[in-house]
């Protein structure tokens, strides 16, 4: 009888201990198109408090892949944070095409609400196309609503869709004014501090200084040469050279000149501080949410490509905003009161040029001329037959309408269209609607592929590429394939409730809202891989 009793209060003791075990504040970091590589690349450049900080401290996977393809912006937000996939929480681009209007559709674009913070239309943006909830929703949901969940970012898709439906604000720049704006769907007005912070004219103030390089040009030897042919440029007329003159650059661009440097960073830091102390994140009993996503290493990516001094130095200052960002964190809500994770929206593949050059075979596939081929093709075949709708994200939308009234079966046509793609130089595999729907062969593009279909949003064939080749122009480059050098990326979890140490067990990347959920003390993302991550 007294082993009985001390048995249901040790019980007790543990489920008491459960219900209160929690941080203060989760906050997830996304870095857009962060290779995995770049942390061993410049390791012995980062300062002690950044990067080398999370992982010393930290749970640090180094094995993590996204487990579907396009490897995009907005999927990899949506994802991270779903914890599905495209198939399952809709996102399957950033842009898509619609049957229903015979367009694209932006996948946060919502002209039923308006814009807050500035006169155009760029605030006109909610998570409406999004599925399934978020990890900004399951922590809102653990607590009745009472907690915060808010997202920031330079984009508006990547601060809109990690903070949820029912998230309280989401906040991004507005590239004609320079100010941080958001959209009716959160909100009337902008909150006072927000107007003060945007009085202040951040960007204005620090272009002032030019993009110089961290280090002394000789000490960049993890990248190729400055001025590089395979790069673009941010002045145009101007070569891609230190400095670079940003308020020039403004003056041509806009600010999304601006964003396309490291200040970039240093203004989502700035602002993502604001938000913690004005908005009281972490100060109360109820767990709070912050999603925060550098959107600049993306724009200075396309344009300078994964082997560039741009990128490289990119990285040396974006590991000093970690820093400021951490010390913020530990300073108002407290060592040891947060849990976080920095992970990446997806990778990037290097600049087929730069690859070409050096006995790498790759090359350019002009997406135009491959549709417009492939409409002759079946012209050829099927004569008047207006078979195909549109061909994006290499994905080919078959008019059905036109298959109907033609009286032709989908089958063949489908079959001639993965035939051509098959024998396109530059192609390697073409899967459709039956391939998709079947028992798979387990190739990797396949079964990224079928992850990344979604029956209602997507196209009836889905074109591969050969490792290395894209859809891009000349100079810089992209991502979206199923290859490594797009999928694989760091993770990295760092605070309350974390272990350190490390694992190189393959990891997808829709593991990390259920490992946080569980991590926290809180129920899942509706839709969410079952899968945590565990920490060994």
């Amino acid at each position: 009888m007294r082993s009985l009793l001390i048995l249901v209060v040790l019980q007790l003791s543990f489920f008491a201990g459960v219900s209160q075990g929690q941080p203060k504040l989760i906050v997830g970091i996304v870095v857009d198109q962060m290779r995995q590589d770049y942390l061993y690349r410049y390791w012995d450049k980062f300062e002690d408090d950044g990067f080398k900080r999370l992982i010393n401290n930290g749970y640090y996977c180094r094995n993590v892949h996204f487990n579907y393809i396009p490897t995009y912006t907005a999927p990899g937000h949506a994802s991270i944070f779903t914890g599905t996939t495209p198939m399952v929480n809709g996102i399957i681009s950033n842009y898509w095409y619609d049957r229903d209007v015979d367009g694209n559709l932006y996948c946060v674009g919502d002209d039923n609400v308006n814009s807050v913070g500035t006169d155009n239309a760029n605030g006109k943006m909610s998570p409406h196309r999004l599925l399934t909830t978020t990890l900004g929703d399951a922590v809102r949901q653990s607590n009745q609503f009472k907690g915060k969940s808010i997202g920031v970012s330079i984009k508006d898709r990547a601060a809109i869709l990690p903070a949820g439906h029912s998230a309280n604000a989401a906040y991004w720049m507005d590239y004609q004014s320079g100010n941080m704006i958001t959209s009716t769907y959160y909100m009337t007005d902008l909150p006072k501090w927000v107007k003060s912070f945007n009085a202040k004219k951040i960007p204005d103030e620090l272009v002032k200084m030019n993009w110089e390089l961290s280090l002394a040009p000789e000490l960049y030897i993890e990248s190729t040469a400055d001025n590089s042919p395979y790069e673009k440029a941010l002045i145009e007329g101007r070569d891609p050279i230190f400095p670079y003159d940003v308020k020039q650059s403004i003056a041509q661009r806009g600010y999304y000149a601006f964003a396309s440097t490291p200040y970039g960073n240093t203004y989502v830091r700035k602002f993502a501080e604001d938000v913690i102390i004005n908005e009281d994140l972490g100060q109360d009993d109820h767990l709070d949410f912050l999603s925060i996503s550098f959107s600049s290493p993306d724009m200075i990516g396309h344009s300078y490509g994964p082997q560039s001094m741009e990128i490289e130095d990119t990285y040396l200052k974006l590991d000093k905003e970690i820093a400021l960002l951490l010390k913020a964190l530990d300073q108002r809500v407290g060592v040891g009161n947060y849990s976080l994770f920095l992970t990446a929206d997806h990778a990037a593949a290097p600049i087929p040029k730069y690859m070409s050059d050096n006995k790498i075979p790759v090359d350019y596939i002009d997406d135009e001329k491959f549709e417009t081929e492939l409409k002759a093709e079946l012209e050829l075949l099927f004569p008047s037959a207006l078979l195909i709708s549109n061909y994006s994200n290499q994905q080919v939308f078959v008019n059905h309408e036109e298959l109907d009234k033609k009286g032709l079966e989908s089958k063949k046509v489908h079959a001639v269209i993965k035939n051509f793609a098959l024998n396109y130089p530059g192609v390697s595999n073409a899967l459709d609607i039956k391939d998709l729907q079947h028992p798979l062969p387990p190739d990797q593009f396949s079964k990224l592929a079928a992850q990344g279909w979604n029956p209602q949003r997507s196209g009836d064939i889905i074109i591969q590429y050969l490792p290395g080749w894209m859809e891009y122009e000349g100079k810089g480059t992209t991502h979206g394939s199923s290859y490594a050098y797009d999928t694989h990326v760091p993770l990295i979890f760092f605070g309350w409730g974390v272990t350190k140490g490390e694992t190189i067990e393959e990891i997808q990347i829709t593991q990390i809202a259920p490992t946080m959920s569980i991590l926290c003390r809180i129920g899942f993302p509706d839709a969410s891989s079952h899968a945590p991550i565990i920490f060994k």
